[in-house]
């Protein structure tokens, strides 16, 4: 087992080259006008600019007939690209912004590889040296794990479990400095990250540290992995968690045939192909196993449409029981009346699963599949909508009021809340949707109904817009019998979202 103090020596030389060769920041031209002085061999007696560069080092005096030096953009010495600031009191303030987190492997005296973060600030005495860096994270790999230790201000030093890269903010709320990380393939031949596959690795995952630690306790499995194309389930893992990850993925497989959990390579080949995410690879792996999915895109698509419905494949088996269906039969059900009402797949498994929740509210029997899902499911709707009419009109208004900073015009369309009970009633019956029963959990501030519209024709409805009272995603927006919002609906919904974050962030609401 490693020891903070384990690591090799950092030779600084070779550091301040790493950061020239990999980090990216500003270059500067210091100048200050020079009289000349006989006294002084270096300024000599000729009036002049005397210059200090920062990407080569070098101090150095020329003419004034060569122009301002305001205006050089390139060093006249090493011809690099540089910012002209005049040499003074202000070249703290300049320097200071220049300023990154920087990370580098450094071989161990074995087979482990040291990750060494480093807070980098340019130097404000640029005379003495370019930049000076504190260590933030030191994290060590090994074969079988790794450790981390973190650093504070005091450079007193504590290990952490979580392997992760660090970041570095502008204050608390601020934004992050810059990051940068310096890959030297030759420093890690021999080591035991040497088939990490670590550029694919860095330019697919945000948390590097993270997969390298993964790697180093389940090498094998997580290199055949990335060499087969699933890195973006890596990536899912690291956002979402590795629950979904461990029920398809045997990282403790002792050779690939196990490595998948009951997918052939059939099934790997399509899952590759479709780029299906984790919950959907995983629905469409029970749907094979009830008969109701074989190898080939259209049923993956299913499962992409039923996963994005129901949380658990359980949902959907328990959705089949109630009409005393099999999963074969339901998908096969669900795939003619998408057809039949031309609608997307989940907009009908949705429809579906709203139908069945209607016939449990009024204490009606499941019974069979109907023949006509929409019009059944529109006919429960309008007897519901008129039950609960009255009592929910008064939560209406109290809606109304809460959600009036919602509304928006942007490009000739407009998007604003439901006004009211009847609205939301008149606005199920003219697209032909199921919009009437989503009237309680408006009301109740589960969910938030909108209605989107051309300018032109403020009162024909267009677009019906469903909204996350809490992350103020769009749960759901369709046009006319839940057929797909138009490219036009889509390029405006995409700016209302962006527009009602910022809003929210700017005036601290939070719908409930």
């Amino acid at each position: 087992m490693y020891n903070v103090d384990d690591m090799p020596p950092i030779d600084g030389g070779e550091l301040e080259q790493l950061i020239d060769e990999h980090a990216l920041h500003s270059e500067f031209l210091f100048f200050r006008r020079n009289p000349g002085d006989d006294l002084d061999p270096f300024l000599g007696h000729e009036d002049g600019y005397e210059c200090f560069c920062t990407k080569c080092r070098e101090r150095f005096v020329r003419p004034l007939k060569e122009g301002p030096a305001s205006h050089w953009g390139f060093c006249p010495v090493c011809h690099g690209a540089v910012t002209p600031k005049r040499w003074g009191s202000e070249n703290a303030k300049f320097l200071a912004a220049e300023a990154f987190l920087f990370s580098f492997f450094l071989r161990g005296r074995g087979r482990e590889v040291w990750l060494v973060s480093l807070q980098v600030r340019m130097n404000p005495h640029f005379l003495e040296c370019k930049s000076s860096g504190r260590e933030v994270s030191r994290i060590v790999f090994y074969e079988g794990g790794a450790k981390r230790w973190k650093f504070d201000f005091m450079d007193n030093v504590r290990p952490v479990k979580r392997i992760t890269m660090p970041s570095w903010q502008f204050g608390c709320y601020g934004g992050a400095y810059p990051s940068f990380l310096a890959i030297d393939s030759a420093e890690l031949r021999g080591s035991c990250l040497e088939y990490s596959c670590l550029d694919s690795a860095n330019y697919a995952l945000e948390d590097f540290a993270a997969y390298l630690a993964l790697y180093c306790r389940y090498p094998a499995a997580v290199e055949h992995l990335v060499k087969r194309g699933f890195i973006f389930w890596l990536r899912e893992r690291e956002s979402r968690g590795g629950a979904i990850f461990n029920r398809l993925i045997n990282l403790r497989a002792d050779n690939p045939k196990k490595l998948f959990r009951g997918l052939d390579h059939a099934d790997l080949r399509v899952l590759l192909d479709t780029k299906a995410s984790l919950g959907s690879a995983l629905f469409y792996r029970e749907l094979k196993k009830a008969g109701a999915a074989r190898a080939d895109e259209d049923s993956v698509y299913f499962a992409m449409s039923s996963s994005s419905v129901f949380r658990f494949f359980a949902e959907f088996v328990d959705l089949c029981g109630f009409f005393d269906a099999t999963p074969k039969e339901t998908r096969r059900y669900i795939e003619r009346q998408a057809r039949r009402a031309d609608q997307p797949t989940g907009a009908t498994l949705t429809e579906l699963r709203d139908f069945r929740a209607q016939l449990e509210r009024l204490s009606l029997a499941g019974g069979e599949l109907p023949a006509d899902l929409h019009e059944a499911h529109m006919r429960l709707t309008r007897r519901e909508a008129q039950l609960k009419h009255h009592a929910e009109n008064a939560k209406f208004r109290a809606r109304r009021h809460l959600l009036r900073w919602m509304k928006w015009r942007h490009g000739g369309y407009f998007i604003r809340p439901v006004d009211s009970l009847n609205e939301i009633m008149l606005e199920g019956e003219a697209q032909s949707n199921c919009v009437a029963s989503y009237a309680g959990r408006h009301a109740d501030g589960k969910t938030i109904i909108m209605v989107l519209r051309l300018c032109s024709a403020p009162d024909v409805s267009w677009h019906t817009v469903e909204i996350d009272p809490e992350t103020f995603d769009c749960r759901q927006c369709y046009g006319y019998k839940n057929r797909a919002r138009t490219p036009e609906a889509a390029e405006f919904m995409e700016a209302y979202i962006d527009h009602l974050r910022e809003t929210a962030k700017m005036n601290g609401r939070k719908v409930m």
